[in-house]
Order: C-alpha cells, then structure tokens, then sequence
C-alpha cells in the first residue's frame, strides 16, 4: 500500500479520497508560495495533478506521492521523483516536496528527501537527482545542501523567476 515509508512518514499514490486535503494544500498561498510560479491551484487543477501524478508513476515506477504522518494517516504534503524540463534524461530525476505549514521546522522534509533519495539508489536507475529552488528558499536551500547536493548554478525557470539548480549524483560505491 505505501510506496516509501521513513521513521515518520508515509508517502502513497495519490486517491480520489484525498481530493478535499490535497486542495487545502494547493490552495494554500503559503504552502505555494515556494512552487512554480506561486499560484494556488483551484479543484479542477488539482484534480488534474493527481490523475498526472498516479499515471507518472505507473510509468515510471516513481512520481508525485501523498506525504502521511505514520502516526494518524494524515496527508501533510506531497513529495517525489519527476522527470521535468530540468530533469527529463531516463536516468534524470527532479526531487519535489511540500508540506503544510505546522510540520515546517521539524525534520520531515529532511527525512523524506533523505528517504527519496535512498529509494531512488536502491530500486531505480537513477544516476541523477536534481533539485530547483527559489534562491529565497533558505530552509531548501539549506536541506540540499546537507544532503550532500551540489550547487550548480543559478538561473530563470521556465516562469521567467530566479531559481538555484543542485544536484547529487548515484553514490560510486552503488554505481551498476
């Protein structure tokens, strides 16, 4: 049922049940302020991700998942491995993640990035990981950067709005 579990979190396919809790997530400006553009997203938009999410990863075998708290189930954020403009090679991914506000400042986006990037070694063929941040980001920057990610440069995303590029590479002692 979970594709990923950590010490505290779960992260599953997305389900139509979710629907009501994952547009309180984007449709939270503060929530969104760190993605894309900034815009929240409306029912429809984020009934749309979900179907795009689920479809993603029976392609895949990874995507966008449904980040639950181990210890009542409930949904606090998204988070996963996509291939985006930025990361669309085969053996290229990008780590995302969001969470609600009230879990901000207490290790989960340590812990499930760290948990993202231990599934991708393990049970993918994944070389590279690769990150894109809002260089007025400092709690992602700082995360990147204790993972072990790598600052390759800063730019324009595809929106015009300055973005920091990171990324990490498959460790050479997993390397196939």
């Amino acid at each position: 049922m979970y594709w990923l579990e950590s010490e505290r979190l779960l992260l599953r396919r997305w389900e139509s049940a979710d629907l009501d809790d994952f547009c309180r997530l984007t449709g939270d400006a503060e929530v969104m302020r760190w993605v894309g553009d900034g815009t929240t997203l409306d029912r429809a938009d984020t009934a749309v991700w979900i179907e795009r999410a689920n479809a993603n990863v029976a392609r895949w075998g990874f995507g966008t998942h449904a980040v639950l708290k181990r210890d009542d189930r409930s949904v606090i954020g998204w988070a996963g491995l996509i291939h985006s403009e930025q990361a669309s090679a085969a053996d290229s991914a990008e780590i995302i993640y969001a969470l609600r506000p009230d879990c901000w400042g207490r290790g989960y986006a340590t812990e499930l990035a760290a948990a993202l990037l231990a599934w991708a070694w393990q049970h993918s063929d994944l070389v590279r990981i690769m990150a894109t941040i809002d260089p007025a980001n400092a709690a992602s920057l700082a995360l990147m950067t204790k993972l072990g990610f790598s600052h390759e440069g800063d730019g324009l995303d595809e929106d015009g709005l300055p973005e920091s590029r990171f990324a990490i590479h498959r460790p050479a002692s997993l390397a196939g």
